[in-house]
């Protein structure tokens, strides 16, 4: 790997000030206040498209449905695009609605996220935030929504019914996946991200409590640090080498948290914890892991 580029601490400029005892109660109403101001604004858009959805299922829906004529029974199809305005509408709301359950779960608000990137980039490190969920979505439900269209338009139509059978089995499969992938992509990748070289990385995810308590500001908020996966669990060769720098270090095994998504994971990742105030510190623990790892684990 060839060592990491580390520096001495530097003290950030930002807003945020976690130092000075009287400006802790300020910082942290700061984030509170940005995280409802985001929440809200997150659920206007979703009660937009949830009122939509009703008007149109329980009154437009019904009135513009038609009867089948080549069918031998009475029956009731939807009119022109029915199912690729419903597809639409569908589709953006669930999306919504997995947006704000990542808001309430990762707490990155743009003061937080300043305040750590100053302080990522003070001891010679890069954030990226890469792998934005909602290109996905747009990029895969576009094609979906136009697949619908077009056959809706009968531009896409077969004669044969075994082909025709197939072509409606294939859509369904990937409207599954071009509803499904955005959101394991936006729980999965989306957040703070520190590349370290070597080709790997350590994820960011910040935390604090949105509930009044009686305990210290400072104590309620944190962040925490896991790195991409490094091996697989079942490997006990690794697994010793990962347990003895994990030790030494005083890394925690799993992150005990709401947020924590590698518990059941067979891969193994190093984990921190830290406060805003000593993140530097927790920071370069992690990377230091990292490095020790990466020499020793080829031994």
């Amino acid at each position: 790997m060839g060592g990491f580029k580390i520096t001495g601490y530097t003290k950030t400029s930002n807003e945020l000030d976690f130092e000075d005892d009287g400006k802790i109660s300020n910082s942290y109403h700061t984030i509170r206040t940005e995280f409802r101001k985001k929440g809200i604004k997150q659920l206007k858009y979703l009660f937009t498209v949830l009122i939509i959805l009703i008007i149109y299922f329980t009154i437009i829906y019904p009135i513009f449905l038609i009867p089948d004529k080549n069918a031998g029974i009475t029956t009731l199809q939807p009119s022109d695009f029915g199912l690729t305005i419903s597809w639409t509408l569908f589709s953006i709301g669930a999306y919504l609605l997995f947006y704000f359950i990542k808001i309430v779960l990762m707490r990155a608000t743009p003061s937080l996220k300043e305040y750590i990137k100053s302080e990522i980039d003070n001891i010679g490190f890069k954030t990226q935030e890469k792998r934005k969920s909602w290109i996905s979505f747009l990029l895969l439900n576009s094609i979906a929504v136009l697949l619908l269209f077009l056959m809706e338009l009968k531009v896409i139509y077969f004669h044969n019914l075994f082909f025709n059978t197939l072509f409606r089995g294939i859509l369904i499969i990937y409207l599954v996946i071009s509803f499904i992938i955005p959101i394991i992509w936006r729980f999965s990748y989306d957040g703070l991200t520190v590349p370290i070289k070597g080709n790997y990385q350590v994820f960011l995810y910040p935390y604090y409590s949105i509930r009044k308590s009686k305990v210290k500001d400072y104590q309620l908020i944190g962040i925490y640090l896991t790195s991409n996966r490094i091996a697989f669990k079942f490997d006990k060769n690794k697994k010793s080498i990962y347990a003895k720098i994990a030790g030494a270090r005083w890394l925690p095994r799993k992150r005990k948290s709401i947020i924590s998504k590698y518990g059941l994971s067979p891969f193994l990742r190093f984990n921190e914890f830290s406060t805003p105030l000593n993140f530097q510190k927790q920071f370069l623990n992690i990377v230091l892991a990292l490095q020790e790892w990466d020499t020793k684990k080829s031994l």
